[in-house]
């Protein structure tokens, strides 16, 4: 029997575990196991984040969700609280491994910047970019990740359903996510009543299938 609860700091070290597994070819699992213990720590806190683990009816966890209710709170809160420590990681990382430096300034530097900028504009100019009161509110699912052992025994369908139903609790209209385009990953989303929303390539040139789900 599976069971779900809310991610807790508890549960970081077997998450990360987990995760590192599941996504070794993830570029933020290049950053290491340190990085990702401070990533993780800092969806158990922040403001908007929505984050779920699934368990075994012997306690072992064997299912992770990560994702947001409301996205522009949830990074303008991981910056804020957790961005310097995860600075620091990534930059302990990026310095002992020379092709992660590099991929990291070819991929993501610019958006880092840009991402800084708006953040500080947002804070001088707190009404800068909010949406207005009658746009539709969109939660996103950032990660699904199931224990090999454990896939097809409905652990990932009842991290989703809890994924959907804290974000009807919460307001939002709509949730989005994107997964490689894998097979089985878009049967198993289809299946569960998502709506294919064509594909999509990351900075990284990484490519992803987008899907999207009504909650109205």
């Amino acid at each position: 029997m599976v069971s779900v609860r809310h991610l807790a700091a508890s549960d970081v070290d077997a998450a990360v575990t987990l995760h590192l597994v599941v996504l070794d070819m993830e570029f933020l699992s290049r950053f290491g196991p340190s990085f990702m213990r401070t990533y993780y720590r800092a969806w158990t806190t922040t403001p908007g984040s929505m984050s779920f683990v699934a368990l075994d009816d012997t306690g072992a966890l064997i299912g992770v969700l990560l994702g947001a209710t409301d996205p522009a709170t949830h990074v303008r809160a991981m910056v804020r609280e957790h961005g310097v420590a995860l600075a620091r990681a990534i930059v302990i990382a990026a310095a002992t491994r020379p092709r992660l430096a590099k991929d990291l300034v070819v991929t993501r530097a610019g958006r880092y910047v840009r991402g800084v900028g708006r953040l500080l504009l947002a804070r001088f100019r707190p009404t800068a970019g909010e949406p207005s009161a009658d746009a539709p509110r969109i939660g996103e699912v950032t990660h699904v990740l199931v224990d090999p052992a454990a896939q097809g025994g409905g652990v990932g369908r009842t991290l989703i359903d809890a994924a959907i139903a804290f974000g009807r609790e919460a307001g939002d209209d709509e949730l989005v996510l994107v997964t490689p385009p894998d097979l089985a990953a878009r049967h198993f989303y289809e299946a569960l009543g998502w709506r294919s929303d064509g594909a999509m390539t990351s900075r990284s040139g990484e490519p992803f299938l987008r899907y999207r789900y009504s909650l109205r």
